[in-house]
């Protein structure tokens, strides 16, 4: 959001710099993403008063006008406004003035006839976003002759600010200036209470068909509005340094009441409103249309309002097109609503985000929804005429107006900031901030104010003051405590640590770049990705709806890391990451059981582009052998199982579990194809994940040891043989290690062959190297244990051997 510096100073204004207050902005808990400093982009420009004005005899189009600027004589000028008159005063580009983009005005002949100066319009000046081109008008009391730059006033800091979503407050002009004033020890300009006569007492009855849902709903007809008016500079100005200047009177009254106040409003054409107003729920398959064709279907927890017979419009002043109002539009009807936080989040599900949704996504102050609709009402006569209606009112708010009483202990909040501050600073403090305080005997019940819902434990009232108190002032005082030389060592967490280091510096060293994600997800992504049903873990104020539940894999984080690189030309991609993962059990604290996770991704090309050697992509068995090079470190050689398996998210032919000692420790293979498709990777992609809390309660971490390397020379020997084409080489492989459990032989597979002469059967070649510790193996000794381990082979899987 954008505000105007000026504006703020508006309603606070502390003896204070631009430089300053931006640091008191800043340490009130809202973040400055810039601040631009805006400068006029004309000059020369000045007020002048049209004498006379008279049709062009050739070209009814142009107006022949003479305008006093205050000189001897009166200037020549051209102009083709249709608001061009007599007697108004008007911005004129005199010769010499220099316009944006250095544009200089010169004396012209026209037509035949000399221009001596040029009229403004908005656009013109730089000072309006939309092509209508009618020329500025000012009021009557404007003094003839005085530069427009020191009327308009036009120097100004622009301030983008950012809020986090526990902080509703920073979302307004209103909202800022408190904090600012509690930092300053001032008062902001006080709300004056709005009550606009009624003129029209009709007014339409409101129906609740959820009562369920919380909503606060004040609606209120006006009628004979003239839309067609102009906005108002002072208010023109504003919105244009925020950027949410429109073309329309009523939406910039609308947008002025937002910035300021941070209160949505939305507008009816009232005479397309029939009968009443129904706030449902039960709306499944309503197909709901909105401008430009479009439509949206609702299902049955989306909230929305209609009348006797159609939809009106839903949370987010997403309306539709038939209430809309446009030029012609007479009668209004004004409406402020708030709805509790699940409803919100439906919407924004079903529609995404806007900039609406984004404030009662936020949290509005629902003590202030009245007086936004006066405040708004009373701008709307005021520019626009009309006559205001009796206000529509329904409240069913027991959550949205609780007030929330908090136990504050005064030792807490020194053991909790660390140091002594005095009851009366952060008592006064308290005040300041407008939180009710009820004095007990060992504690203060404290309510905090209508706009800070956010605040619900002791912590945050704790934190509330220091925000206050400021950070600076804190002292910085050492931790002092001293750790045994054994401490570490002799902790579960830092044998997980250390194996997990481990195993991120041979992922490491295997070409892999490991990336760090946020723990909360898109609940639609990771729902999409584990295609399962389990419930997920949701935030209760998330940042954003990309943000809102918790992990229950590092799968969605690795796969839009993975989208991320691949928008950006990357074509050759090993990530990994380590994280805690959540998951829903009853059975733990707070329902809520943490898990280790190790996971990991590959896609592209299996190496960067080079010169000597062609590159191919990568494959289940890329990944497999990445796999079996850690697990190697952490089960040993023969401790493990991988074995086919269908995994939920990934190719039901291409995926496979690992176990140990029947128990699931990981899973991995090829993403699903219908994902995929979805998320437009355009290559194979797959995925890998460790329980590395299950790996680590098993026990089955080798607890390494350094021996000498054998200096007696090693004795290969090969034998092909053929097997069933059903049988497992790692089952073959298996049982010959079992041969040699007390002999050091390294096994390894070096061929595969299949003819068409023996269907259903294979031909493997397997090699052996013999080597002791002590002694050179003699050749009997060796073809004994390989004799052996071939008989073996013919009992368990009735092999052939090939010679």
């Amino acid at each position: 959001m954008k505000i105007s510096e000026k504006w703020l100073r508006e309603w606070v204004d502390p003896k204070i710099n631009s430089l300053i207050l931006s640091e008191q902005i800043v340490n009130s808990g809202i973040e400055i993403e810039s601040i631009q400093k805006i400068s006029p982009l004309f000059q020369g420009v000045v007020v002048g008063k049209i004498i006379s004005c008279v049709r062009h005899k050739k070209f009814n189009f142009l107006k022949i006008i003479k305008v006093d600027v205050g000189k001897k004589n009166l200037l020549n000028i051209l102009c083709k406004a249709e608001n061009c008159r007599k007697e108004i005063k008007v911005a004129v580009a005199v010769i010499g003035s220099v316009l944006p983009n250095n544009i200089k005005i010169n004396a012209k002949k026209i037509y035949d006839y000399k221009s001596e100066g040029m009229l403004c319009s908005f656009l013109e000046l730089g000072l309006s976003y939309s092509n209508n081109n009618e020329i500025i008008e000012f009021p009557k009391s404007t003094p003839i002759g005085i530069d427009v730059n020191d009327y308009f006033l036009l120097e100004d800091n622009i301030i983008k600010v950012n809020t986090t979503a526990n902080r509703p407050d920073g979302l307004s002009i209103m909202g800022i200036a408190r904090n600012i004033a509690v930092i300053n020890n001032m008062n902001i300009v006080l709300l004056k209470e709005k009550n606009n006569p009624v003129i029209k007492t009709n007014q339409f009855p409101i129906y609740v068909n959820s009562e369920e849902k919380d909503v606060n709903f004040f609606g209120r007809v006006i009628e004979k509005v003239n839309i067609n008016v102009q906005t108002p500079f002072w208010m023109r100005k504003k919105l244009f340094m925020c950027e949410i200047l429109s073309e329309n009177i009523i939406m910039n009254i609308i947008n002025y009441v937002l910035i300021e106040i941070g209160q949505p409003l939305n507008v009816l054409n009232s005479d397309m409103i029939d009968s009443f107003i129904q706030i449902k729920t039960n709306n499944e398959k309503k197909v709901f249309s909105l401008k430009k064709d479009l439509k949206i279907v609702l299902d049955k927890n989306t909230l929305a309002f209609f009348d006797k017979s159609k939809i009106l419009f839903i949370p987010g002043n997403i309306n539709s097109d038939l209430l809309e109002i446009d030029q012609n539009t007479k009668n209004i009807f004004l409406v402020s609503y708030s709805a509790d936080r699940e409803s919100i989040f439906n919407i924004i599900k079903t529609v995404g985000s806007n900039k609406i949704l984004n404030y009662y996504n936020h949290g509005i102050d629902f003590s202030l929804q009245k007086y936004a609709l006066e405040y708004a009402t009373e701008l709307i006569i005021e520019i626009c005429g009309g006559n205001a209606g009796t206000i529509s009112c329904y409240k069913n708010n027991s959550n949205l107006t609780y007030s929330n009483k908090i136990k504050l202990y005064y030792e807490n909040i020194n053991k909790i900031a660390g140091f002594f501050i005095d009851s009366k600073i952060f008592l006064n403090i308290l005040l300041r901030l407008d939180y009710k305080i009820e004095n007990k005997k060992k504690y203060w019940n404290v309510i905090p104010p209508t706009w800070r819902f956010d605040i619900l434990i002791e912590e945050d009232v704790i934190g509330d003051i220091l925000r206050i108190y400021g950070y600076d002032k804190i002292s910085l005082v050492p931790l002092k405590t001293s750790f045994s030389h054994n401490f570490c060592q002799e902790t579960d967490d830092f044998k997980k640590d250390y194996m997990l280091d481990h195993l991120s510096n041979s992922l490491v060293y295997r070409g892999y770049y490991e990336v760090i994600t946020y723990p909360f997800v898109d609940p639609i992504l990771q729902k999409n990705i584990l295609l399962n049903n389990e419930k997920e873990l949701f935030i209760s104020n998330p940042i954003s709806q990309d943000f809102s539940c918790m992990r229950r894999s590092l799968w969605p984080g690795l796969i839009k890391t993975l989208c991320y690189n691949k928008n950006r030309k990357q074509d050759s991609l090993r990530f990994f990451e380590k994280g805690l993962c959540f998951l829903i059990d009853d059975q733990r604290a707070l329902g809520v059981h943490q898990q280790i996770f190790l996971g990991g991704v590959i896609s592209g090309f299996n190496k960067k582009e080079n010169w000597c050697s062609k590159r191919r992509k990568v494959d289940f068995y890329d990944l497999k052998g990445d796999l079996e090079s850690i697990l190697e470190l952490i089960c040993g050689l023969n401790n493990y199982k991988i074995k086919k398996c269908k995994v939920l998210g990934l190719h039901p032919n291409q995926s496979a579990k690992i176990v140990f000692n029947d128990n699931l420790i990981g899973n991995f293979g090829k993403i699903d194809p219908i994902l995929e498709e979805k998320l437009d990777l355009n290559s194979d992609t797959f995925l890998f994940e460790l329980f590395i809390d299950k790996i680590f309660d098993l026990k089955i971490s080798n607890n390494f040891k350094v021996k000498d390397y054998s200096k007696f020379p090693s004795s290969r020997r090969d034998i092909s043989i053929l097997i069933s084409d059903s049988i497992l080489y790692a089952d073959i492989i298996k049982v010959c290690r079992n041969c040699f459990l007390d002999q050091e032989v390294k096994i390894n597979l070096f061929d595969i062959y299949k003819c068409e002469n023996t269907p259903n059967k294979k031909s493997l070649g397997i090699s052996f190297i013999f080597q002791n510790q002590r002694k050179t193996l003699k050749e009997n000794e060796i073809n004994l244990m390989l004799d052996y381990c071939i008989k073996t082979l013919i009992n368990e899987f009735q092999i052939i051997l090939r010679k």
